[in-house]
């Protein structure tokens, strides 16, 4: 399944943005075309995001019996690093752009609409280690190491490889 990606709606805003936005005055009639222009870009991908929810989801539905999905808490992954004034929050600009990726990758939209289309055959799993549960070294507590067959170089702890 490929991954979504919107970049042609970002990058048009943020023309419309740095060269309309900032030079409008407020409460012009320029500043507010620019402002519908942007509206109409948002609006424009919200709509692209939902087409491909539902098409995913469709084709996903009607593929397979049963679909297995990461149990993912997307509000809580994208709760703002801001912090307080007493204890402000550190890498808060690349929080917020991480935020703005997952939130339009649409996933949360996927998985409720594939929870539509097929009632009873969605099945959330943890999103914790599942590469290890599915090649069934997951024990629970700890991962089971297969022990290394070849000798290996002895390395000291301050040395860069």
């Amino acid at each position: 399944m490929p991954r979504y990606r919107l970049i042609p709606a970002p990058a048009q805003e943020a023309v419309l943005r740095d060269h309309c936005g900032h030079r409008a005055k407020r409460g012009s009639n320029h500043r507010g075309r620019v402002k519908d222009a942007i509206a109409r870009l948002r609006a424009r991908e919200t709509g692209r995001r939902k087409d491909w929810a539902d098409k995913t989801s469709t084709d996903l539905a009607r593929r397979f019996d049963l679909i297995r999905v990461e149990n993912l808490q997307i509000g809580t992954m994208t709760r703002s690093a801001k912090g307080t004034r007493g204890n402000p929050g550190r890498n808060v600009r690349a929080k917020a752009g991480l935020n703005r990726g997952i939130l339009a990758s649409g996933r949360g939209l996927l998985v409720r609409r594939l929870a539509d289309k097929a009632p009873g055959r969605v099945e959330k799993v943890k999103p914790h280690y599942p590469s290890q549960r599915r090649a069934g070294r997951w024990t629970g507590a700890r991962v089971r190491a297969k022990p290394c067959s070849g000798a290996l170089p002895a390395v000291s702890p301050g040395t860069r490889m």
